[in-house]
């Protein structure tokens, strides 16, 4: 009996305990409960908890909507950045970058483009980029400077640092690197064109105004010498005429103001016009001249434009040829269809040759190989520059290939005439 009534009261103390701990447990849900009614209502209102849940799940789908916007948000501006084609790079205060475009990696050399949280100078190799930055990050300052890279190929880099203040007072430099090795290149081929043009122009002033001056101190009875010095002035005179007129030309191309008359041609008319035209200059020089052409090879292109291209190569190809000293000299013109698409003009002659190191340069403005050789036979160094632009107008390419002292071989490369169609801008007749 005594045993029953000790297990009545433990268990009654028991409950007793339980009752008030949780009697205190749902006071105190009560008032977390009511604190969030409060926050909820923003008044001192209560709130139902059905209608709590509800909020709180309204509220809990607006957070998720927001985040999910905020997170699209990122990542469309992390994919905006990327297609910038200037290079963008954010650098905190300590050095380290913060965001970076694949632009930076590009223009850098730097092939792992994870470049957060690394500092610029494990990145980064150029000294003149490292201590830009270095120092408009220290003085916090705007800058802008110019800088050349090597590697991994010859660039001119343009750098503009901007400082930023973000919220809670962090710095950070925001440098914006812009490619402008076009630039500087246009402004190198524009000095050294001017420097070209002028160079040619004032040779031959110089021969004219020295002989024209040695004329007016001559009593002239020496006619010879006379007539020596008036045929020098007159080669001079009509090489200054070349140049300017292939100067012409070359703008005209360039800037496509040259028209051109497209019409059916057959290739091996064009190869007799100019076989005739040299024909005469090859006997007197002594350089066979042989000729081969496939009848019927029809283009679409301006009989005198390829006719201005093809005697380009084939007297040059005299000129040059008729400097070897000893050998066989001759030059051979033909023309013939490589495939059902294309046909070829190729001028082989058995002259000096070029070295294998000009052949890139070739097609350049006033490149000469030899330019005492090349003023000699009364070149310009623009003829080549003007065949490359006449073969490109009419969908074409033109190769060279040739060995030093046995000889080489220009080829240009047309469409047949099924498959041209003129360049935009060219005249083409009814």
């Amino acid at each position: 009996m005594e045993f029953f009534l000790i297990l009545f009261v433990v268990l009654s103390v028991l409950f007793f305990v339980l009752f008030v701990f949780f009697y205190f447990l749902h006071k105190r849900n009560l008032k977390i409960l009511k604190g969030i009614s409060h926050i909820i209502s923003d008044s001192e209102e209560n709130i139902p908890i059905i209608k709590m849940i509800d909020v709180l799940k309204e509220m809990k789908a607006n957070l998720e909507t927001r985040y999910s916007e905020a997170t699209k948000s990122r990542e469309n501006m992390r994919i905006i950045l990327q297609n910038v084609s200037d290079g963008i790079l954010i650098v905190d205060s300590e050095g380290k970058v913060t965001i970076n475009n694949s632009a930076v990696c590009e223009f850098l050399g730097i092939e792992n483009c994870v470049l957060e949280g690394k500092k610029l100078v494990e990145i980064v190799e150029n000294y003149d980029m490292l201590n830009f930055i270095d120092k408009n990050l220290k003085e916090f300052t705007n800058g802008s400077t110019e800088i050349s890279i090597v590697y991994p190929q010859r660039r001119y880099l343009k750098c503009d640092a901007i400082p930023v203040i973000l919220k809670e007072n962090e710095h950070v430099l925001i440098v914006v690197i812009k490619d402008i090795t076009s630039e500087r290149e246009l402004d190198n081929f524009r000095r050294e064109f001017i420097s070209n043009v002028s160079h040619e122009l004032k040779t031959p002033l110089t021969s004219i105004h020295g002989y024209a001056e040695t004329l007016l101190d001559d009593d002239f009875k020496d006619v010879e010498t006379v007539k020596h010095f008036l045929e020098i002035i007159e080669n001079e005179s009509a090489r200054m005429s070349r140049l300017i007129n292939d100067l012409l030309d070359l703008q005209k191309l360039e800037e496509g103001k040259t028209k051109f008359e497209f019409q059916n041609i057959d290739l091996s008319k064009i190869v007799d016009y100019v076989s005739r035209i040299v024909k005469p200059m090859a006997d007197s020089l002594g350089v066979e001249l042989k000729i081969s052409c496939n009848k019927e090879i029809y283009v679409y292109g301006d009989f005198d434009r390829l006719v201005q291209a093809v005697l380009n190569l084939t007297d040059n190809a005299i000129k040059y040829t008729a400097q070897k000293e000893s050998g066989v000299k001759s030059v051979e013109v033909s023309c013939e269809i490589i495939n059902e698409n294309e046909c070829q003009i190729r001028v082989k002659d058995t002259g000096i040759g070029i070295p294998s190191d000009a052949l890139s340069r070739l097609f350049e403005r006033f490149y000469r190989v030899d330019k005492a050789r090349s003023r000699k036979v009364g070149g310009t160094g623009l003829g080549l520059s003007i065949v490359k632009m006449i073969v490109e107008a009419h969908n074409g390419q033109i190769k060279v290939s040739s060995e030093l002292g046995k000889g080489s071989e220009f080829t240009i490369i047309l469409p047949i005439l099924s498959k041209v169609s003129p360049k935009n801008g060219d005249s083409i007749p009814a």
